[in-house]
């Protein structure tokens, strides 16, 4: 794959450069054990790139709940909180990151809040790698809106059309296509080559 014709690399966190999504998917089984509603594994994964107000916001829309989005969200970001030592960069990332570090400016483009953001990249060691972070608090229209990445763009000076993106979800992907850019899907922590195209 010749990276080489792009010019600016965005990054999802969770799931894609660290292996933190089974800490976010034990945290919401907690959170749905205590409140009393369903947990779909998948579904849930799937759900990556959006942040947990707006998940509690779609388990009430898809379980006729009344869950209070802003609680659910900060119960579920203590028990998140609490795991946070046990992440972990993916190795063939982390060699990734280091192959093209200087060569081409990066940077994560995150459904996470920005303290979670910064502390999963501090405790890894990756946040020298990247020259932006840009969090669900810095945009309005999370993924699978493009405005995550469009801002890392921005961020980076780089057209749109000449980054690529990594994602480890549907909504990531799609979120990428919208933007305009290219993105290479993350299975159990390695690139699925080639990089998908926007349609």
């Amino acid at each position: 794959m010749p990276l080489s014709r792009y010019a600016g690399f965005i990054f999802d966190l969770d799931g894609t450069l660290v292996d933190t999504m089974p800490m976010h998917l034990a945290a919401w089984q907690q959170v749905a054990d205590e409140l009393g509603f369903a947990f779909d594994h998948d579904w849930m994964y799937q759900c990556g790139g959006i942040p947990s107000r707006k998940i509690a916001v779609l388990l009430n829309q898809q379980q006729g709940l009344n869950l209070d989005a802003e609680q659910v969200a900060r119960q579920k970001n203590r028990y998140y909180v609490s795991r946070l030592p046990e992440a972990k960069a993916f190795p063939a990332m982390q060699s990734l990151l280091a192959q093209w570090h200087g060569k081409v400016p990066m940077a994560v483009g995150t459904g996470s809040p920005r303290v979670n953001a910064q502390a999963v990249l501090k405790h890894t060691g990756l946040a020298g790698y990247m020259s932006a972070v840009v969090s669900a608090d810095d945009v309005e229209l999370h993924k699978p809106n493009p405005d995550t990445f469009l801002l890392a763009a921005e961020l980076l000076g780089v057209e749109a059309e000449r980054c690529l993106v990594f994602e480890d979800t549907q909504i990531g992907l799609q979120a990428a296509r919208a933007a305009g850019m290219d993105c290479v899907l993350i299975q159990d922590g390695s690139p699925q080559w080639p990089a998908q195209a926007p349609r």
